[in-house]
This record gives C-alpha cells, structure tokens and sequence, in this order.
C-alpha cells in the first residue's frame, strides 16, 4: 500500500491573474512549473503542476478543493484542473487554523495530442465542513540529508490513536527564503500487519525532493520545509456485520509532544496542592500542642 508523488522542477512561469479564496480557507502562497527544466514552458519540459498552500481560517473542520484554470497567452481557457484523491497530495481534513499543501497536475497535451502552453493561471477554493475523522498520529523524529542531488527525509511517524489504520501519508512543504512555497513532495505508508497500522506503534517513513541539477539546481531555493501526516482508515461494515460502501475514515496528525503532555499537569497538581496542605496543618497542630504544654508547665511552676 506504498504511494509516492514527488514534485520536480520550481521553475516559475508566466503571472497569475486572480486568486480567489473561500471565507473560510485561504490561499498563503502558490507557484506553476513543468516537471523539469527552466522557463519558458516547452513540449519537451514536462506537464505543469502548481503547488501552494492554504490555510483554515475558519472556526470548523473543512474539506476544501482548489480548482485551476490555466490560459494561452491570448488569455484564452485551455484547460483546468482540481485536487483528486488520485494526486494524494493534500490534507483531505482541515482543523481550524492548520495548513495543508496541494499540487494540481495538468498535462502538457490536449485530447488531440497537440502541445498547450501555458501563459498565465487562476486559482478558486472552495470548502464545505468536514466529517468521519479523529486524531492519531504524532511524528517522533525526521532527519534530513543531501545525498546525488536528492534531498532525503526520513523519519518515525506513531498512531497514538485507539483504533488500527489502513495506511497514513507523510506531506512536506519546502519554502523559500521568504516563506513562498517552491514544491511539495509526499509519500504514504502503511504497516506489515493483517489488521493494519496498531496503536501505540511507530512505522518509518521517507519522502524525497530531487534536485535535477543540470536544470539550475531546485535544492538552493530551498531555505525550509515543514512536515505534516494525515491517515486513512475503510469502513466497510454496520453494526450488524453487513458490508456497505466504502467510506474512508481520515487520521489526522501530527501532534506536537507537548501538547500530549499538557493536559497531565492539572490532574497532578491537586495531588501536590493537598499534600503540602496538609504538611502545613501537621505542622500547625504539632506548634499549637507545643505552646499549649509549655504554656501548662510555666503554670504548673508558678503554682509550685
């Protein structure tokens, strides 16, 4: 159940004439390149892809598309594309105030086989609330080496949810110098097991960025990347053991160890704050009984 996408070039091209963003999710940053090769765009330079980014603005979980319309030079439409679950390379559950990547693929051919251009594109998003998801992932570690002008990640992912999942997807966004994204590469995984990904394991995963050196070098314009996983479990079954239709239950993560270890600190603070209290009243009894018999004895002497 292994999936890759890996996004190539980050050669940008033309201008994009309109952005328009939902209420709710916005659009930060975005680029188009063909696979490979510098401007200007060529039949024998690869198909386009735009990456960016978006981020939730919004109060509730969304699911969010973002549709393309790309255009000739005489400003004319000759093609679109949107994200499909066939491009597994966004976040299909959006939590208020995260980001998620995309890429939109289009091919550098028509239905006739005739080569398009691209001059300029625009960009809509739109979103609608989301549903059938729950936490459970948290990325333990990533390192990252430059290895024959491949820029490698690797990593330890965790499901620290309850349930046992199908497979997960690991994204990561690079960025510029000036937080513009430049590409986004991911990669899916899964677990050697029959029922699937266990609680309370941890499984490895890599994604990768080539750099096609001969074509201007990619991996300088990269100043930083950010990682980010989200899972996939199938609910095929009811209650009583018929089999339906399939619907995808998505596992969100990752999630930051601090926040796992934040919400322990007030069950154990009481525990301390009665202990000490009660030490205080020891000590205040034991002073008191202390006075008290000394008090009597200076009485017992005065009487003698």
């Amino acid at each position: 159940m292994l999936l890759a996408i890996m996004v190539p070039s980050v050669a940008s091209m033309g201008f994009v004439s309109q952005a328009k963003a939902d209420d709710n999710v916005i659009i930060l940053s975005h680029t188009i390149f063909q696979d490979y090769g510098p401007p200007p765009s060529s039949v024998d330079k690869g198909d386009y892809q735009v990456a960016g980014e978006v981020q939730n603005v919004g109060t509730l979980a969304l699911n969010f598309n973002v549709t393309t319309e790309f255009y000739n030079s005489n400003n004319e439409i000759i093609g679109s594309g949107f994200l499909s679950d066939s491009h597994t390379s966004y976040l299909h559950v959006l939590l208020p105030g995260k980001k998620s990547p995309f890429v939109i693929f289009f091919s550098r051919f028509n239905e006739e086989g005739d080569f398009r251009p691209v001059d300029h594109y625009s960009l809509k998003i739109t979103s609608s609330p989301a549903n059938l998801y729950q936490s459970g992932f948290e990325i333990l570690s990533q390192t990252s080496h430059e290895t024959r002008g491949t820029l490698l990640i690797e990593g330890e992912i965790k499901n620290i949810g309850t349930e046992y999942v199908d497979g997960f997807m690991v994204f990561a966004t690079f960025y510029n110098e000036t937080g513009e994204v430049v590409a986004v590469a991911s990669e899916g995984g899964g677990y050697a097991g029959i029922k699937g990904f266990p609680p309370n394991q941890t499984a490895y995963f890599s994604t990768k960025i080539e750099d096609f050196t001969q074509y201007g070098g990619r991996l300088q314009r990269i100043d930083k990347y950010e990682l980010t996983a989200e899972g996939y479990d199938y609910s095929l079954w009811t209650v009583d053991g018929q089999l339906i239709d399939p619907e995808i239950v998505y596992v969100l993560g990752s999630v930051p160890k601090q926040e796992e270890e934040t919400p322990k600190q007030p069950e154990d603070a009481p525990i301390a704050l009665y202990a000490a209290t009660a030490a205080i009243a020891a000590i205040l009894i034991i002073l008191t009984l202390l006075a008290l018999r000394k008090r009597g004895a200076r009485k017992n002497k005065i009487a003698q």
